[in-house]
């Protein structure tokens, strides 16, 4: 544990801070859970980084950041670090912005046309692949690594094996596209399916819908992506629901000092 001391300081700033409760207006996820899977994700990604080579955090990009269920948390994680909140919705963007201090930068439909001008230590993808064909999540997640400092890592999460079981108490889309989603799942280790118009957000104007991967598949998606490593993988871990993995830089080629 290389990076113990380092990851103790990123937890003890973050256990001497005071939450900022305010909420958006906008907010569509504020339920009896909002703080706690706020905090939770601030346990995974403690867990990503002493998984990791990353001794300081400098930036972080939240993508999506929403109204900042998550942001709130990291920004007192990592209080000397600039933040880069990026959305689809931009009024999620600019209420980031405002209130917890970060740069704000639009999406797009396409990830891979966002160019974010900076590179990160930490990037921080809270549902956003639990939504996104393989294809692209194939596409984003290599687009998302060109951006990382040289110890740099993405934080993910994934729709995983518990999930076939979470959609029988709390489905994630009709039944009938579910079936459909467990086909290809079960067949090839990615499942998915659009929503339809009524299910999804106006902002999202192409492919957004439910996906549901292995972890076998995941970590293959992962292996394409040129000179990163696999750092972690971690089932149900974000709130005991979704899972996580963590992936960056250097190297798993790297050589050895001579």
């Amino acid at each position: 544990m290389h990076n113990f001391h380092a990851v103790e300081r990123f937890y003890k700033n973050y256990q001497n801070s005071i939450i900022d409760t305010r909420i958006s207006p906008q907010e569509t996820m504020n339920n009896q859970w909002y703080f706690d899977i706020g905090k939770s994700a601030v346990e995974v990604i403690i867990s990503a980084c002493l998984a990791s080579n990353i001794q300081n955090v400098g930036r972080v990009l939240d993508i999506p950041c929403g109204h900042g269920r998550v942001l709130r948390h990291l920004v007192h994680l990592f209080p000397d670090a600039q933040f880069d909140a990026c959305d689809l919705d931009v009024e999620g963007v600019n209420f980031c912005a405002a209130t917890f201090g970060a740069h704000a930068i639009p999406s797009r439909a396409e990830l891979a046309d966002v160019e974010f001008g900076a590179l990160y230590d930490v990037i921080w993808v809270g549902s956003l692949f639990t939504h996104t064909p393989a294809d692209v999540t194939r596409r984003w997640m290599a687009h998302l690594a060109k951006f990382l400092n040289p110890n740099g890592i993405v934080i993910a999460t994934l729709h995983g094996r518990w999930c076939e079981y979470v959609h029988r108490v709390a489905p994630y889309i009709a039944e009938e596209r579910w079936q459909k989603i467990l086909k290809n799942y079960r067949s090839d280790g990615y499942g998915y399916h659009d929503y339809i118009k009524e299910e999804s957000h106006e902002f999202i104007p192409e492919s957004y819908g439910v996906s549901l991967v292995k972890p076998h598949v995941s970590i293959r998606i992962i292996e394409e992506i040129p000179d990163i490593r696999l750092f972690y993988y971690n089932e149900r871990a974000w709130a005991d629901h979704q899972d996580v993995v963590a992936f960056g830089r250097p190297a798993f080629n790297k050589a050895w000092p001579s």
